[in-house]
């Protein structure tokens, strides 16, 4: 494992350290501890928890209650896991509370926290499912609630990727109704309504996007004039699609209206990015502006991120577009800058807006990139690595 600090252009007179807890296929939770003195930000381990093998694909943190939740694709296998830990915030220990056995393929989940504080964790399956798990926030422990698997007819236009149905990502809607769910290989966002009284959930009419175009990633967000949007990335088509959401009567679902259209790498020429794969979505809590991850988007040749290393590094790419204060749904493309090597296949975005940590999975390492307060815009050099993760699926700030 390898770490190495920078000297960034940011003012700081003291010193604060936060953490960060990153996944990767080699099953382990890597804390990562972040001290930031002067200048200067640096990256060291903490520990490495094994408890999330064989393929821990994403993290899902509850800091109010000190949970971690890690799901394993199990990629090898035919069947993945859910499994749960409790959190010292201080130490950066992880302390393994359970695990069970999944449908195939987990590889995103969410929380839904009704009004007398019961959770229900909701898991996207590639492999088509959609699992509910019933939460308990004081032990981190967890007991299966629904199980759900989805076929297609027929192959979708792009038969290599859409052969069948792949749930990528879970999101809870602005109002706390429904599980929002993007769909790659049938080209639809799925929508369940959850019961508050019963913690069971329903499903809705699907929302139809492009064919062919592959729904990975999406994010809400509403607007000062209550006019809530959901912004999508798509994985086949790289494209940035916002849409107007209203809700239909009885809990009857959601209604998504496109209104625009982008590249999710902007203005540069297509024939820069073939085999481009957008990755994910994610929006500055200022909401002044929304960042995406492209991997094969190697438009950039950068320093190596190890000082020791004075080899040139081909790296991919972030794009930031801002969110127009008029609150139209609309996005403006605002910067093309580097992810700090390979892969960027998931970020996410400091509590405070000021630092973007990107996981690189092929380069096998996080990266933290600067991000101004003003103005949104993200910094070109990276100001903190740690190196040697294995193959990084997701990050979480602690």
């Amino acid at each position: 494992m390898l770490f190495h600090s920078f000297t960034a252009v940011v003012l700081a007179a003291t010193a604060s350290a936060t953490k960060l807890y990153v996944s990767s296929y080699t099953g382990n939770i890597t804390t990562l501890n972040l001290l930031h003195k002067d200048n200067t930000y640096q990256l060291t381990q903490l520990e490495s928890n094994n408890g999330c093998q064989p393929n821990a694909s994403w993290l899902h943190h509850d800091p109010k209650n000190n949970n971690l939740y890690c799901v394993d694709e199990g990629i090898q296998t035919d069947v993945g896991s859910l499994n749960s830990f409790k959190v010292n915030h201080t130490t950066g220990v992880l302390t393994k509370v359970k695990r069970e056995s999944t449908l195939n393929a987990p590889v995103n989940s969410a929380i839904y926290t009704g009004p007398n504080g019961t959770q229900l964790l909701a898991v996207a399956h590639y492999a088509g499912g959609f699992t509910t798990w019933k939460l308990d926030p004081a032990t981190a422990s967890f007991s299966p609630v629904q199980s759900f698997n989805f076929t297609l007819a027929k192959p979708g236009p792009n038969a290599a990727r859409q052969a069948g149905s792949h749930l990528h990502q879970v999101v809870v809607d602005p109002e706390k109704k429904y599980f929002v769910v993007p769909d790659l290989g049938g080209d639809l966002v799925r929508i369940f309504y959850i019961d508050p009284a019963t913690l069971k959930v329903s499903p809705r009419p699907p929302i139809r996007v492009t064919p062919g175009s592959g729904p990975r990633h999406g994010q809400f967000h509403v607007h000062m004039n209550k006019h809530a949007f959901y912004y999508l990335v798509t994985e086949i088509s790289s494209t940035l699609t916002s849409y107007h959401v209203t809700y239909l009567p009885d809990n009857g679902g959601l209604q998504m209206t496109p209104v625009s259209n982008a590249s999710t790498y902007g203005p540069k020429n297509q024939t820069s990015f073939v085999g481009n794969a957008a990755a994910e979505i994610a929006i500055a809590p200022d909401a002044s502006t929304l960042i995406v991850s492209n991997r094969n988007a190697t438009f950039f040749d950068i320093t190596n991120p190890n000082p020791k290393n004075q080899t040139r590094e081909k790296s991919d790419t972030l794009a930031a577009f801002k969110l127009p204060d008029m609150g139209n749904g609309t996005v403006e493309f605002d910067q093309l800058t580097p992810a700090g090597g390979s892969f960027p296949r998931q970020f996410n975005i400091s509590p405070d807006g000021t630092l973007v940590a990107v996981g690189l999975q092929l380069s096998g390492r996080v990266v933290l990139y600067t991000r101004c307060a003003k103005t949104g815009r993200l910094g070109n050099t990276v100001v903190a690595d740690f190196e040697g993760l294995g193959q990084v699926t997701s990050i979480v700030w602690g």
